[in-house]
């Protein structure tokens, strides 16, 4: 049977992430490829066996939210801005079970909804069930991303 391959580009498109990261995960092997013509291609069998879980995602509870996520998110076109300073930080929970993330992230969507009164900071969060922790990332202007840290103070 012969095999389809896509361009580093169709590849990105077809599982939905950045070409950033379809190449993190060439580098890091967690996405099968070979050069051909000087350029990566990724087999239409490589590109199911991620899928369906041979890739090295680690879950987000029941999401299916992968660490390298984390990748996709800070590598999306959205994070353009005229201002010239920029904050990204992460911030992990470490808890026992889930559940007891619930007060801090309420805390903090209340906060993100309240503080940002410009539209452009962003933020994502993921529960890694096997490290037992909470992974929140902020991006944006640094009063917003001190205001956050007050509110997230409060867990300490």
């Amino acid at each position: 049977m012969e095999k389809n391959y896509y361009t580093v580009e169709e590849a990105a498109g077809k599982i939905g992430v950045h070409t950033k990261t379809i190449r993190r995960y060439i580098y890091s092997g967690k996405l099968s490829a070979k050069k051909i013509a000087g350029q990566w291609r990724v087999s239409d069998e490589a590109l199911e066996e991620y899928l369906n879980g041979s890739g090295s995602c680690c879950s987000g509870g029941s999401s299916g939210v992968s660490k390298d996520d984390f990748c996709v998110f800070m590598d999306n076109d959205y994070f353009g801005s005229e201002d010239a300073i920029q904050v990204c930080t992460i911030v992990d929970y470490y808890v026992e079970e889930q559940k007891e993330v619930a007060p801090l992230a309420a805390d903090v969507m209340m906060a993100v909804t309240t503080l940002d009164d410009t539209g452009k900071s962003k933020f994502n969060y993921v529960y890694d069930d096997s490290e037992k922790k909470a992974r929140f990332v902020f991006w944006g202007s640094p009063g917003f991303i001190e205001a956050l840290m007050k509110t997230i103070k409060r867990y300490v």
